[in-house]
């Protein structure tokens, strides 16, 4: 079968290109990684945590300790706030255990939020004892789909109060036998009153809040086996009821293929992201006075790309009229084909720092502003 699997992809066309990042980065060392990579020059980034492999989603508590998800060992993990200020955590510890590849996580009027592959569950949570009150309970279960090529769930509550949760598609290109695959839904606090919020998303992995306008965007990864530069992701801005392509069409409405239902309406992406650069998250800033009007995209990085793409963290700035124009804020993950990083998710504190979980190497950045006295 391995054979088979491998004169398969020999023989595919061109076009079917894989390069897999190669895992040797855990022989770096964290100083030698910081040193090549490259922010904004009114932040400085550091490691902050070490030892956390396969991190992924993060959850800042109210005391500025992080909540880790991961998901290759079904738990969550505590890494301690910088109490002693050497820009390092002062320690972690073993949250939860014997989860189903937990991923989405999110704390909100004193519970957490935990999204399995398939189900959603919640326990309160003491931030200043570092431990959770009671046991954990499933709010939704026996709803949507787990496992897949997309197993991964997120999960956030809405400036609504209410609960949302995506899931993504089953595969890559297909019609799903249910519509809660690539969708985000809706729910109430406590699970109830399940509504397929919007669809045709991919896997929209990420998605966040713009501050003042509460409007919902997401960022989606579009399909593979179309070549280098096709399709490109997506940022999308999401309204209920509405369908953003996927499979029948990608970006501002291209057509993928001749399947689309008749009737069916369908809204293009708000800003179009390189090709198969894998944006899994977005973080409207709040608190950091640097970066106003603007999000920050995590790219997790291509894998069927002649020459790799994404690896990095870039800003999104939003004009009054809607514009929205990106430059680079964390480079150096990749360089010349090498890779020592790969960015999943971001958190910001209430002092405006930003969190990174890097899931291969295992390592959480701390990026912090530079103050007005100390800029060159």
């Amino acid at each position: 079968m391995a054979i088979a699997g491998g004169l398969f992809w020999l023989f595919l066309p061109e076009r079917f290109t894989f390069d897999l990042p190669i895992k040797f980065a855990n022989s770096i060392t964290s100083e030698e990684i910081v040193s090549r990579l490259t922010t904004d020059n009114r932040f400085t980034i550091s490691t902050f945590a070490e030892n956390t492999p396969n991190a992924r989603a993060l959850a800042i508590t109210e005391t500025g300790d992080l909540i880790v998800s991961i998901p290759n060992e079904g738990t969550l993990k505590l890494i301690y706030n910088d109490a002693n200020q050497d820009n390092v955590s002062d320690g972690s510890k073993l949250l939860l255990k014997d989860l189903n590849r937990p991923h989405g996580i999110h704390l909100h009027e004193g519970w957490l939020y935990i999204a399995e592959t398939d189900a959603i569950l919640r326990i309160r949570y003491n931030a200043k004892e570092r431990k959770f009150i009671g046991t954990p309970h499933y709010i939704v279960r026996d709803s949507f789909p787990g496992g897949g090529s997309h197993s991964s769930r997120t999960v956030k509550v809405g400036p609504d109060n209410k609960l949302y949760v995506s899931a993504g598609s089953s595969c890559n290109v297909c019609n799903e036998e249910t519509p809660k695959r690539a969708s985000i839904m809706q729910y109430d606090l406590d699970g109830k009153n399940e509504v397929v919020y919007a669809s045709g998303l991919r896997n929209t992995v990420g998605f966040d809040w713009q501050p003042n306008t509460d409007l919902l965007y997401g960022v989606d990864n579009g399909r593979d086996m179309l070549g280098d530069d096709l399709p490109p992701e997506e940022l999308n801005q999401i309204t209920k009821g509405a369908h953003y392509g996927w499979p029948y069409e990608y970006g501002n409405n291209v057509s993928d293929n001749d399947k689309k239902p008749p009737g069916l309406k369908t809204s293009p992406s708000s800003y179009n992201l390189p090709a198969h650069s894998a944006p899994l998250s977005i973080l409207f800033l709040r608190n950091n006075p640097h970066l106003k009007n603007t999000a920050l995209v995590a790219l997790h990085g291509s894998w069927n790309r002649s020459e790799k793409s994404g690896y990095k963290v870039v800003a999104l700035t939003f004009s009054t009229d809607g514009d929205i124009t990106e430059h680079d804020y964390i480079t150096g993950f990749e360089r010349d084909g090498t890779v020592i990083g790969r960015p999943v998710d971001l958190a910001e504190d209430k002092q405006g720092n930003i969190y990174l979980s890097d899931d291969y190497t295992g390592r959480i950045y701390k990026i912090t502003s530079i103050k007005n006295n100390e800029l060159p």
